[in-house]
């Protein structure tokens, strides 16, 4: 060696291959996934729900026109007293009213206490399903859930809080409450009063 010659520090490169980059791209990718669901998909989920909301029942137009609507006209429709309805009979008012919704195809099925909703729309088909329940007059969803692509949207509880609020409130602009609601195989019995 010689003895002038100066030597050059050895540097060691800072890599950790191709398992490090995979890490961080994964805890990127968990971490995208982690801010989508707990900030941007209740937000989705709630202003989906006021838009189904507004388009069955709006609350921001003229008596004469959020009569005309299809929850405010189904419910003046509806006498006091016991009222059963069959499935045949839902899926055939909501053939009526479909043109008014943003879908292709809605087909409702009552089975084992819960309302079935299978929803074809922008080429894609998702299910909503509930119980129903009551309590101190208004009518209460039990173990909402939502299947499908409509899944990675929004969740069943925000969607379903925000369809419950407008259902009790036009009940109650319609001094109307739900006292019992049941479903059966097939059947929907509610139970109304007036106020």
């Amino acid at each position: 060696m010689r003895p002038f010659a100066r030597r050059i520090p050895y540097r060691r490169r800072e890599t950790t291959g191709c398992v490090g980059q995979l890490v961080r791209l994964g805890l990127g990718i968990l971490l995208i996934g982690i801010l989508y669901l707990l900030l941007i998909r209740p937000q989705i989920s709630s202003a989906l729900g006021r838009t189904l909301a507004d388009l069955i029942a709006p609350v921001s137009t003229p008596v004469e026109a959020a009569d005309q609507a299809p929850l405010p006209a189904l419910l003046a429709a509806l006498p006091a007293g016991q009222v059963t309805v069959s499935e045949a009979e839902i899926n055939g008012y909501l053939t009526d009213v479909q043109t008014t919704l943003p879908v292709d195809a809605i087909n409702v099925r009552l089975r084992d206490g819960r309302a079935i909703v299978t929803i074809q729309a922008y080429g894609v088909t998702s299910v909503v399903s509930s119980g129903v329940m009551v309590r101190d007059g208004e009518l209460i969803p039990l173990d909402p859930q939502v299947e499908g692509p409509l899944a990675m949207l929004i969740s069943a509880s925000d969607l379903s809080t925000v369809l419950h609020e407008r259902l009790n409130a036009e009940l109650n602009r319609q001094n109307r409450q739900i006292v019992d609601a049941r479903i059966t195989d097939g059947y929907l019995s509610i139970v109304t009063t007036s106020r």
